[in-house]
């Protein structure tokens, strides 16, 4: 499904709430396409008719004010609001033309086609090799030693960690600092192939070395996944979105990257 806005004088003009950029090169194939979303944490709503569309193999930056409901909308992509009772959604969240809320959907597979890497590096309690190797296993990627130490090897190359790491897979993940963990994370991402990363503000806890080896990270990886990323940093946005949504008010209000 395409998916591309207006040109106006050689620019871009989205509808009220889209996202668009000035990036001549940037996707417009749909990835995500939401409409009229709403969501409540029990009375309180967070997101209020929101329509957007979001882009395969770009990088989406979700930018505005604390508690202005970017954070719950990631969620909603792969449905990780599902985790807390008192959350109610409607609307219309679409993936390849399947609405991700529909009975039917599997949320294990959705999850894996809709990787999350949280604020705060989360690796698992085991060995950086099975941190890696835990998941595609699961889902039957993968089963001899040899494919998952292919595996494994390719997915910490992919988030630029495999030469920091080669000599110590059999480590704890935990061992490792936090830049590393955040790459850890996004290789433990990357590695059940999905089509989509989600990033909840990646960098927020890290140094600004760790936060520039992620941000050419985000640059690369996004020859092979789309990524949507949540961040309260401007400058952050205009080094790495293609595409820049503003939120205000669990709304999303028409914006251009800063590029």
């Amino acid at each position: 499904m395409n998916s591309q806005a207006p040109v106006m004088n050689g620019q871009q003009t989205p509808a009220v709430g889209q996202p668009y950029t000035r990036n001549e090169a940037a996707c417009h194939d749909l990835s995500f396409r939401i409409r009229d979303l709403n969501l409540w944490y029990g009375k309180n709503q967070a997101l209020n008719n929101l329509n957007i569309d979001l882009f395969q193999k770009n990088v989406t930056a979700l930018i505005g004010p604390s508690g202005c409901g970017k954070s719950t909308f990631l969620r909603c992509l792969n449905r990780m609001n599902d985790l807390i009772p008192s959350v109610r959604v409607e609307g219309l969240v679409e993936m390849d033309g399947l609405d991700v809320n529909a009975p039917k959907m599997d949320e294990v597979a959705l999850r894996r086609r809709v990787g999350m890497v949280f604020q705060k590096p989360n690796p698992f309690p085991k060995s950086i090799f099975e941190n890696i190797a835990y998941a595609p296993r699961m889902h039957d990627l993968v089963s001899r030693k040899a494919e998952q130490e292919e595996l494994v090897e390719k997915a910490l190359r992919d988030a630029g960690l495999w030469n920091e790491v080669k000599d110590k897979l059999h480590e704890p993940g935990t061992s490792l600092s936090g830049g590393q963990q955040q790459r850890l994370c996004i290789a433990r991402a990357i590695a059940v192939q999905p089509d989509v990363i989600l990033m909840d503000e990646p960098t927020s806890a890290l140094d600004p070395i760790s936060t520039a080896t992620i941000e050419d990270l985000m640059d690369k990886l996004k020859e092979k996944f789309t990524i949507i990323t949540v961040t309260h940093n401007m400058q952050q946005a205009a080094r790495v979105a293609d595409y820049t949504a503003f939120f205000h008010l669990g709304k999303s209000l028409s914006t251009t990257t800063l590029k």
